[in-house]
């Protein structure tokens, strides 16, 4: 078992991850478009440097840093959109930050694009 297999044992929450798709034009021509790239791809998210939130009277912004963590193979690029749904049901959006490739797997900065 590689060490990309062991890790995708510890991965409990579920992604889709969207952005720029390849499609061909009538013409025969490439280009592209927005799309689902793939749905239900077994992840982990880790939240890391806690801040306390901006509280106003209508929102509190979210201010904290989390981490995508994937197989190495997963097709991401920096402003994707990535809807997790974690393993309690739970569902949160994020917008993607620069991968980084690992044997192993890839680790993907987030920034969460809603509000409390």
């Amino acid at each position: 078992m590689s060490e990309a297999e062991i890790l995708t044992l510890t991965y409990f929450d579920k992604a889709t991850i969207s952005g720029q798709v390849p499609y061909t034009k009538p013409n025969g021509a490439t280009a592209f478009k927005s799309g689902i790239k793939v749905e239900n791809i077994s992840c982990a998210i880790s939240k890391k440097d806690v801040a306390n939130p901006n509280q106003t009277d209508t929102t509190n912004n979210i201010q904290y840093n989390s981490v995508l963590f994937c197989t190495p193979d997963t097709p991401i690029v920096s402003g994707d959109d990535i809807e997790v749904t974690f393993e309690n049901g739970m569902k949160r959006k994020y917008e993607a930050g620069e991968p980084f490739y690992y044997t192993s797997h890839l680790e993907v900065p987030l920034l969460r694009k809603e509000k409390s």
